[in-house]
């Protein structure tokens, strides 16, 4: 274990020592960048007199991406830097080793270039790849270490890219397009959908050898928009998986994404950001009495905006919704009052189940009513996301809570009936899965409600069969 811990000491130092800094340029910007997903592009194969250029690329990228369903909705959730990192040589490595194309495809040539950008990875001409996994690490960390999503720009003009960690792209007349899809893979986690080899099919949001339209991943999408099941092809392990859609940009470059890969990229974007940016007060002493205080929340609005808000006061829904809410000191109990408003995103883009649970964003101001004293005001805010499986369920309900509170925070789960009688309670831990037996009950539709503290964080129905 010590020489592990040495050598691993001695690696992390080496690239500290080579750890640069670089100067960073900003090409779009929403906002801070702790509550922003950050996309960086890097240059390789760009000389010192070349970043001008690099520039002009990344921003034609940046003015594309954002017109491409569903990016230009969510443009407002996104910042966009570019880091100026020059190369000894301009290009990218060609080996001249592929062996799907007859060598050499262009010139076979040996780039000094920064991150090892290579044509001919895997023996595939088209696969573009930064090898200097390390170089690219040490330089996000030291320039934009709030990244969240890597782009290599590869100075060549000849056509090729990769996903993985890092979308890779050329400047071939296509590259756009390429920088899109591979963004595809890179960001939202999708697979090709286009038979990509043996080597890459698995089970993926796009992906599945199920053919039950019940059961299907998009099974909430089928006869929507041309989605589907289609047979990837005719024969060996490939006639074995299907793809949604017949023409998604995962497929074809020119394509748009499909309603299936649309879903999966708004998700990925709701697990990264809180479309809560700001909210007012954040704490506050004050005598209210029979004074008003107003309560807001600043969202980042997707455009055309679907964020739907509802506020409750002490587990009651108020009625109104909006950004803003005016309490009145007459509404308080003596004690402690709980506010708060719920975010939930409505977009039509959407066909997730239970997803007004699964990326619920809440802010909570405690109101502490005191006759005797100055009242105090304290707020909150944090996503939870509260899974009920299976459902219906015939004995045994599983209960996952997943919240950026302390992993171990207790909360309670209340069982009622549709009269709102209390039937049963027990606790579940955040960030953990809890199993309840509830054989005892008899079939029918059941709420169940969910509470931190005093607090209802969220409200679900089951049915029992």
């Amino acid at each position: 274990m010590r020489l592990f811990l040495a050598i691993a000491f001695l690696f992390f130092m080496s690239l500290a020592c080579e750890a640069q800094s670089f100067k960073v340029d900003t090409i779009f910007f929403s906002g801070k960048s702790e509550k922003f997903i950050n996309i960086v592009i890097l240059p390789d194969g760009y000389q010192e007199s070349e970043l001008a250029k690099f520039k002009t690329d990344a921003e034609a990228f940046v003015n594309v991406f954002f017109t491409v369903q569903p990016f230009d909705r969510y443009s407002n959730y996104f910042n966009v830097f570019i880091v100026n990192v020059p190369s000894n040589e301009s290009g990218a490595d060609h080996p001249g080793t592929a062996t799907d194309v007859t060598e050499p495809a262009h010139e076979v040539q040996s780039v000094d270039n920064y991150f090892g950008s290579t044509f001919d990875y895997f023996d595939i001409h088209r696969l573009l790849v930064p090898l200097e996994e390390g170089k690219i690490f040490s330089v996000l960390a030291n320039n934009v270490p709030l990244y969240d999503q890597a782009i290599i720009l590869a100075n060549t003009p000849y056509y090729g890219g990769s996903g993985g960690t890092f979308a890779t792209a050329s400047l071939h007349s296509q590259s756009i397009e390429v920088t899109i899809h591979e963004l595809g893979h890179s960001f939202a986690g999708l697979s090709d959908e286009y038979y990509a080899g043996d080597f890459y099919a698995g089970e993926n949001v796009n992906m599945t050898k199920e053919t039950d339209p019940e059961k299907v991943r998009w099974k909430n999408w089928i006869g929507t928009n041309e989605v589907g099941i289609y047979q990837h092809c005719c024969s060996g392990n490939s006639a074995q998986w299907y793809r949604p859609h017949q023409s998604c940009k995962m497929r074809m470059l020119g394509a748009p994404f499909c309603s299936v890969c649309q879903q999966a990229i708004v998700e990925r974007i709701h697990r990264l950001v809180s479309p809560v940016n700001h909210y007012y007060p954040e704490s506050l002493d004050l005598v209210i009495e029979n004074e008003t205080i107003d309560f807001n929340v600043d969202l980042i609005k997707p455009q055309p905006n679907t964020l739907h808000s509802i506020w409750e006061l002490n587990g009651e829904i108020t009625g109104v919704t909006g950004e803003e809410f005016s309490l009145n000191g007459s509404e308080l109990l003596p004690g402690l009052n709980f506010l708060a408003v719920y975010v939930e995103d409505t977009s039509e883009l959407i066909r997730v189940d239970g997803h007004d649970q699964i990326h619920l964003s809440s802010v909570v101001w405690s109101i502490d009513n005191n006759k005797l004293s100055t009242d105090k005001v304290q707020a909150s805010a944090y996503d939870i996301s509260i899974k009920l499986y299976p459902n219906p369920i015939s004995d045994v309900l599983n209960i996952t809570i997943e919240s950026d509170l302390p992993k171990g925070r207790k909360f309670t789960i209340e069982l009622y009936d549709i009269t709102g009688k209390k039937l049963k309670h027990f606790s579940a831990t955040n960030n953990d899965n809890t199993s309840i037996n509830l054989d005892e009950f008899a079939s029918g539709t059941y709420g169940v409600n969910v509470y931190d503290g005093k607090l209802k964080v969220g409200s679900k129905k089951i049915i029992i069969k």
